[in-house]
C-alpha cells in the first residue's frame, strides 16, 4: 500500500497595490512530504522530505523585484525503522522579476533565478559513504499575481527553463560533474541530487505581504 502526504506553503511577499519603487517584502517557502510503500511481503520503505526558504526583497522600480532566498532542504530514506540514507541541501538564490500589470489587481511576471547549489548525501548500507555536491543553477520562471488586499497578494509561479552544473566528491576526491538542462522545472532551480528550494513543485501558489 502506498501512502502520500504533502504540505506546501509559501507565505509573505508583496502586494501588487504596494508594488512601488523602494517598497520591501518578506516571505518564504515551506514544504513537507512523506511517501510510504508497504508491500504485502517484504520490507516497508519510507521517504520523508522537507524544505524551508525564508525570503526578502525590494522593488527596484514599480515593476521590477530584486530578491534573495535562503534555501534549505533535506530528506531521509528508511527500510522499516532502519535509516538507509539521508540528504541535506543548501541553495541560496538571487532573483529578478519583471511585472506586467493587466488590471488594478492582476499582474503577470517573468523571473530569472541564480542559485548556488550545495548538498551532502550519506548512505548507511552496506557501509557509511558520504557524497558531496556543489555547483550553480540558472532558471527562468513565469507567473501571475492577484491582489487580495492592499498588502496581501496571491502569487502562482511556474518553472519554465532551467540549467544546473554540479560537481560531486567522495572523500574529498572529485568523482563526476553533471550538467542538466530542463524544460518545466522548479522556479528556483532543481537537480536530481541538490534541489533548489526543495518544494519539488513545478507550479506553486503563495501569499505575499509588503511591510514598507
Amino acid at each position: 500500500m502506498k501512502k502520500q502526504f504533502l504540505i506546501l506553503m509559501i507565505v509573505l511577499i508583496s502586494s501588487v497595490t504596494y508594488a512601488q519603487k523602494g517598497s520591501w517584502y518578506i516571505g518564504g517557502v515551506a514544504g513537507y512530504g512523506t511517501n510510504t510503500t508497504e508491500p504485502t511481503t517484504g520490507t516497508k520503505s519510507t521517504t520523508t522530505s522537507w524544505a524551508f526558504g525564508p525570503e526578502i526583497g525590494t522593488f527596484l522600480k514599480n515593476d521590477i523585484q530584486l530578491g534573495f532566498i535562503l534555501g534549505l532542504n533535506g530528506s531521509t530514506d528508511k527500510n522499516d525503522d532502519k535509516k538507509i540514507s539521508e540528504f541535506s541541501g543548501f541553495s541560496p538564490t538571487i532573483y529578478v522579476r519583471k511585472f506586467k500589470k493587466v488590471t488594478d489587481n492582476f499582474s503577470l511576471f517573468s523571473g530569472l533565478y541564480f542559485n548556488y547549489l550545495s548538498g551532502e548525501e550519506t548512505n548507511f548500507t552496506p557501509t557509511e559513504v558520504k557524497v558531496k555536491g556543489s555547483g550553480f543553477g540558472i532558471n527562468l520562471g513565469i507567473g501571475m499575481a492577484y491582489a487580495l488586499s492592499p498588502r496581501f497578494t496571491a502569487v502562482g509561479q511556474y518553472g519554465l527553463l532551467g540549467y544546473s552544473s554540479i560537481t560531486y566528491k567522495q572523500n574529498d576526491t572529485e568523482t563526476s560533474k553533471v550538467s542538466d538542462f530542463n524544460v518545466g522545472v522548479n522556479t528556483v532551480g532543481s537537480s536530481s541530487f541538490v534541489q533548489g528550494n526543495g518544494s519539488g513543485a513545478v507550479f506553486n501558489i503563495g501569499l505575499y505581504y509588503t511591510f514598507k
